[in-house]
């Protein structure tokens, strides 16, 4: 793993990603998108908030919560998908992961330390998660297999245990697929949103991990640039899809190491460039924590409040 201690050195690296991709494709066919952590957490990086701690077999519970607490927000959306980003812009745990288009923006959360959680470290490395992506795998928000995917999220435990592992691998077989009771409950699910949706549940979507084009219908998303990682299944409804075990999509990911003696320097550099609070975060979250961490202080609080 490239290990950076200058924003110099982390362009060179994202140079030689686009000019020779990760290896075994070709860069031009694929599209790059980067995530920043404050911690190098093994081999569970870029793991989405309900795959960690259990919450898996709660999602549906917490998911049909926020849609009771929160109903006018949620009458907005058109679609499951769009409800699980509204839920993942207020840190509601979801199978989003938040990626960005912007190597910067992804750097400015490595290196962000946010005084809000009691968890977060930051005497520690800091990473930046970059994913190689086929540009032909890329989804529209839109997609039937993002609205399988994303309606997983519903599929109630009361129901019984979604556990496609004993379910026909050949495409040919679909039909077979889609008798068995399970598929019918969550094509039910689907077609509260697509009415005209069909008996075209694929099996390997369902164990996929896809790139999901979002609607730019917010300030936030549009200024990071925003896309999500959308995680299905991995055998049953209890265990998150991994980058590894996705069978119809072909993500890879490499990490790059923010040494953690560089920090501070990296950040007053970032600040030079225009990524500050305010403006990776352009509403009253962003604006309010401007104020907090450095109005009228030194550059180096830009990231942290002192």
């Amino acid at each position: 793993m490239p290990v950076i201690h200058s924003i110099a050195e982390y362009i060179e690296i994202l140079k030689d990603f686009r000019r020779d991709g990760f290896g075994g494709r070709d860069a031009k066919d694929c599209a790059y998108y980067f995530r920043g952590e404050p911690a190098d957490y093994g081999e569970s990086s870029g793991t989405p908030n309900i795959g960690r701690n259990g919450r898996l077999e709660k999602e549906t519970e917490i998911f049909r919560e926020c849609e009771r607490r929160l109903p006018s927000d949620f009458a907005q959306c058109h679609s499951t998908f769009e409800k699980l980003v509204l839920m993942q812009h207020y840190r509601v745990p979801t199978r989003l992961l938040d990626i960005s288009l912007d190597p910067l923006q992804a750097l400015f959360f490595a290196l962000f330390h946010d005084v809000r959680s009691c968890n977060e470290r930051d005497d520690c490395d800091a990473v930046v998660l970059a994913y190689e992506v086929p540009k032909y795998e890329i989804k529209d928000y839109h997609s039937d297999a993002v609205s399988v995917v994303s309606n997983i999220a519903l599929y109630s435990s009361k129901k019984g245990s979604l556990d496609i592992s004993r379910f026909p691998d050949d495409e040919n077989d679909r039909k077979e697929l889609n008798e068995y009771w399970e598929i019918r409950h969550l094509r039910h699910e689907i077609q509260a949103e697509k009415s005209y949706f069909e008996d075209c549940i694929v099996k390997k979507d369902m164990e996929s991990v896809f790139c999901v084009h979002p609607l730019l219908d917010n300030p936030r998303i549009r200024a990071q640039q925003g896309a999500f990682l959308l995680f299905g299944i991995n055998g049953n409804r209890n265990k998150l899809a991994s980058l590894e075990s996705s069978k119809n999509s072909h993500i890879k990911m490499k990490k790059i190491i923010v040494a953690e003696s560089a920090k501070p320097e990296m950040r007053e550099e970032l600040a030079a460039l225009g990524k500050t609070i305010d403006t990776v975060y352009p509403d009253w979250d962003g604006v309010s924590d401007y104020f907090a961490r450095f109005w009228n202080k030194e550059p180096r609080n830009y990231f942290r409040q002192e």
